[in-house]
């Protein structure tokens, strides 16, 4: 391979010219290259046969050009004498093409890119397109080469060539010498017995070695040799050893990490990547697959799939893709080992966050499906944009029959729809609403009432506290069925209907009646009316306490900022009033600002008063408030014998059952309203005297 020595030969006998094949020595070369070219293409078909279409092309490309190449050189000893030049010209365009074909079939045989590089295709065009410009225009400038007549071993024109001839010539083998690298290089590294080979492939160099005793011996005439070389690597490496050649390289014409597995899952070949990846392969060849990689085995027969493999610190995850390849007579199978490693390990994460978010979305579901019977989200153009699937039990809707329509569907008249629309109006600004007794019509045209929270959705790319109500997108509603609930309350209303007008009115019919025995009875017949006007004074206080209660539900949850100080005056000078024989002891400051409801005064009643029936011989209640930060504390304690555990626990957890057996509503009542206004309240154990605590937050713009 390489720029051309082309020698004209001729043979001068008794004044004539003598062709060159006349003589045994100008048989020699003749039969030398025209049997190389010859050579050349007949080891073409069996090329044409390789699975590996970069390797084909380069090998077919690197076999044709030698033999063509060949032929010419052989061609030009017999050609007359008018069609020597052009023969002579052809074979070095064709003898300078073979270095490019060699550099594609080295590349692609040893799994590198070079071969498909943009630029490096470029580059190389333009050179071979340069250096064949000069050849082909040398009888106009003569410098790549000259003729001289010589009579050694036999008369023939000899070419002298110029300096731009061993530029080329020096190009043309660093070139060849750059791809015998990359070959012997694989060859290496390559767990095949690569030395037949090794040898065949370097028989490309040996007419370099020809070419250097030619010049500086007499000995051979001095011409290049190199479709020689290339012939005997053709008939060695490509047609007597071509399953192993193609073993060698098919481990490097995949990924980096490969394994080449033959019919009867026998290890056949593995790439030095593999090696790093898989410890294991070290000097398994010919070991059965499943034994060295049980793994990689399990992968056979299917498109592909992930393999894990344990780490020191964490696992790695490659990713098998196999495909069939036939290497002469014989089919192996090769595994091609992606490292995934950094996407498998994203995927897991992805996978293990969907799964955590699926397990959380059936809580919240599951929590909603408890709390409300069903939710549905409105656009800012009045639309429903998202209905539960519980919609469907509750209003006979399925959810996709309500997506997309106004939410007037569910209105049952024109005040409801105008009301409804305020609501949603007011959530669009930004604020949360409760709404009670909401009517609603189902799609058999029934109204049911319902309770409504409704919240902004705000849009999700703006920062919580960056958020404004422009960035408000819909409405959230979630609505609990009220039947249950107005029935409740319905009942509840007539129970104290009847406590509060029936019961009270006998009542107090009772104790006048009790009271007018009382004046005019003695002894134990007196006693005994005055326990049935003690009596009859509890269940009045019970009726009292039951109006309470009523008066409180339903009213609003919504906190506002009150002067907690005004009120406890005020309900300690009732007391006073009331209990005029109570010595009461306060401490208050002048403002006290909490977050809370005007019902507070209610509950500071209930407890006021209860500490003021149940305080020692010498009766003293003590009420102190104090201000924090976060919270308004008040205190009020008494002398007395102490709360009983069953009424304890009435202020301490809210516990109904103990009213069964104790004396009035009202701390029931007073733990109610307490804790539904975000307060606390404590009634700590004592031997004597009760001390009861409530702790409200303090307002935020008290400060």
């Amino acid at each position: 391979m390489g720029a051309v020595i082309y020698i004209v030969p001729i043979l001068q006998a008794n004044g004539f010219m003598t062709a060159a094949w006349m003589t045994s020595a100008g048989v020699v070369y003749v039969g030398l290259f025209f049997l190389s070219g010859v050579a050349c293409f007949s080891v073409i078909p069996r090329a044409m046969t390789f699975d590996a279409t970069e390797l084909r092309y380069g090998l077919v490309g690197l076999l044709a050009t030698t033999g063509i190449w060949g032929i010419l050189k052989a061609g030009f000893f017999i050609v007359p004498h008018p069609f020597r030049e052009a023969t002579y010209l052809i074979g070095l365009v064709f003898g300078f093409a073979t270095v490019w074909a060699w550099l594609y079939f080295a590349s692609a045989y040893t799994g590198r890119r070079l071969h498909t590089n943009t630029t490096l295709r470029r580059l190389g065009v333009g050179v071979f397109l340069a250096v064949v410009i000069v050849k082909l225009t040398n009888p106009i400038h003569g410098l790549y080469f000259t003729t001289t007549e010589l009579t050694t071993p036999f008369h023939h024109l000899a070419i002298d060539h110029g300096v731009i001839h061993w530029v080329s010539t020096s190009l043309s083998y660093t070139l060849a010498a750059i791809g015998l690298f990359m070959i012997f290089e694989l060859y290496v590294g390559a767990e095949y017995d690569t030395r037949p080979l090794s040898i065949f492939t370097g028989l490309l160099a040996l007419p370099v070695t020809l070419d250097l005793v030619a010049i500086m011996t007499p000995w051979l005439i001095n011409l290049i040799y190199a479709p020689v070389g290339v012939a005997a690597f053709a008939i060695g490496a490509v047609y007597l050893f071509g399953d192993r050649l193609l073993a060698v390289g098919a481990a490097a014409q995949t990924t980096n990490a490969s394994v080449i597995v033959d019919t009867n899952g026998r290890i056949r070949d593995f790439s030095n990547a593999a090696v790093s990846s898989f410890p294991e392969l070290e000097g398994a060849v010919g070991e059965k697959l499943e034994t060295v990689l049980p793994e990689l085995a399990d992968t056979r027969g299917r498109d592909g799939g992930v393999i894990e493999r344990d780490g020191d610190d964490q696992s790695a995850y490659y990713f098998v893709s196999s495909r069939l390849m036939t290497i002469g007579n014989s089919t192996v199978e090769v595994f091609a080992l992606s490292d995934i490693t950094d996407s498998e390990r994203q995927r897991r994460r992805l996978v293990q966050r969907e799964r955590e978010l699926a397990q959380r979305n059936e809580l919240y579901r599951a929590i909603m499906a408890a709390s409300f019977s069903f939710v549905f989200q409105i656009d800012l153009e009045n639309r429903f944009r998202f209905v539960s699937p519980s919609a469907k039990e509750f209003l006979g809707y399925a959810p996709n029959e309500l997506t997309g329509e106004p939410m007037s569907v569910l209105a049952p008249d024109e005040e409801t729809l105008t009301e409804a629309t305020g609501y949603f109006e007011e959530v669009a600004r930004g604020e949360s609403l409760q709404v009670r007794d909401l009517p609603i019509a189902t799609r058999s045209g029934r109204t049911v009432y319902v309770d409504v929270r409704m919240v902004p959705i705000y849009e999700p790319s703006v920062d919580r506290d960056a958020r404004t109500p422009d960035d408000i997108v819909a409405v959230q509603a979630m609505v609990r069925d009220a039947t249950e609930r107005r029935q409740q309350e319905g009942l509840i209303s007539v129970i104290n209907r009847v406590l509060r007008h029936n019961v009270r009115n006998k009542l107090t019919v009772i104790n006048s009646r009790a009271e007018i025995l009382a004046a005019e009875l003695d002894g134990e017949a007196k006693s005994n009316a005055d326990a049935i006007v003690q009596a009859g004074d509890r269940l009045l206080d019970l009726t009292e306490s039951a109006r309470h209660i009523e008066m409180n539900r339903g009213l609003s949850t919504e906190l506002e900022a009150i002067d907690l100080a005004l009120i406890v005056n005020e309900s300690v000078a009732q007391l006073e009033e009331r209990y005029p024989d109570i010595a009461v002891t306060t401490e208050i400051p002048e403002t006290a600002v909490a977050e809370t409801l005007p019902r507070i005064e209610t509950a500071l009643w209930e407890l006021l008063e209860n500490a003021a029936e149940h305080t020692g011989p010498q009766p003293t209640v003590d009420v102190t408030v104090v201000t924090t930060d976060e919270q308004i504390v008040i205190t009020i304690a008494d002398e007395g014998p102490g709360l009983p555990e069953d009424e304890r626990q009435v202020l301490v957890d809210g516990r109904e059952e103990p009213l069964v057996h104790g004396q009035s509503l009202g701390l029931y009542l007073a733990y109610w309203i307490i804790t539904d206004i975000d307060g606390e309240i404590e009634a700590p154990r004592s031997q004597s005297g009760t001390t009861v605590t409530i702790r409200l937050p303090t307002a935020s713009d008290s400060a």
